[in-house]
């Protein structure tokens, strides 16, 4: 990776982590490069993402403000990492550890799950430097938060705390600073133990109904395959006999 980026896979979990707090975890093009080279190299084996900071005062402050004011990063080049993020076909994590800004509010919602540190806070200040978000982005936000509160983080360039985020669901959790890590990764491990077929099919039809464009088809294809599959017999079994299932992913 770089020394601003690192990722590690280990027993199913991959773990993409933001490593340059002096400049507040802002993603430039070298960042991005790191980010796209880590979710192409992701094994076959790896079921769950977890992306993180190093830091606990920062997650992330979204894309190198420096570098889209010299021209030698634009907006279409961070949202392309976003949606990678957010099509990938395993359940992903964002676990923010500290103040959430600008682009890294859309990264942390291109992730299917958040969990948030106490006290931190999550504001997107486009509007207050002149800046219209990416349409893309814009696109992500509405869809996600749904329109009234996409207006309040967009447009009216709101502060909102952990508090505000779990009462508004932009966050599935707010956990106090000692606990969140132990906290994402017993997520993470959770996610893991679930038949990866039906979680990959269940994600898959979550995201085109999301999306406003079911292919129903497909969706009906997804579902015949898991209830035919070998791990639906292993999970039937192993609740039977009262034990942990061993999925394949067939």
């Amino acid at each position: 990776m770089t020394d601003t980026i690192s990722f590690v896979e280990e027993q199913g979990i991959a773990t993409l982590t933001f490593d340059n707090p002096s400049r507040r975890n802002a993603l430039g093009a070298a960042e991005l490069d790191a980010i796209e080279r880590a979710l192409g190299s992701l094994s076959a084996e790896t079921r769950v993402l977890v992306v993180t900071s190093s830091d606990d005062r920062i997650f992330c402050a979204g894309a190198d403000l420096t570098q889209i004011l010299d021209g030698s990063l634009n907006g279409d080049r961070f949202q392309s990492v976003t949606n990678q993020i957010a099509a990938l076909p395993i359940p992903t994590v964002a676990v923010l550890t500290g103040n959430v800004f600008g682009g890294g509010a859309e990264l942390a919602l291109s992730c299917d799950f958040r969990l948030a540190r106490e006290g931190i806070v999550l504001r997107i200040p486009a509007a207050a430097i002149g800046l219209c978000y990416p349409v893309e982005g814009i696109e992500r936000l509405t869809r996600r938060l749904g329109p009234p509160l996409a207006r309040r983080v967009l447009v009216a360039a709101e502060t909102f705390t952990a508090e505000d985020m779990l009462s508004l669901k932009m966050v599935d959790a707010v956990h106090p600073e000692g606990d969140l890590r132990e906290a994402a990764g017993d997520c993470a491990k959770s996610l893991l133990s679930l038949a990866p077929m039906a979680v990959a099919s269940m994600l898959d039809i979550i995201r085109q109904l999301e999306a406003g464009a079911l292919n129903r088809e497909q969706a009906h294809s997804l579902a015949e395959a898991c209830t035919g599959s070998e791990d639906v017999q292993e999970g039937i079994m192993a609740q039977r006999e009262k034990r942990a299932p061993r999925f394949q992913n067939r």
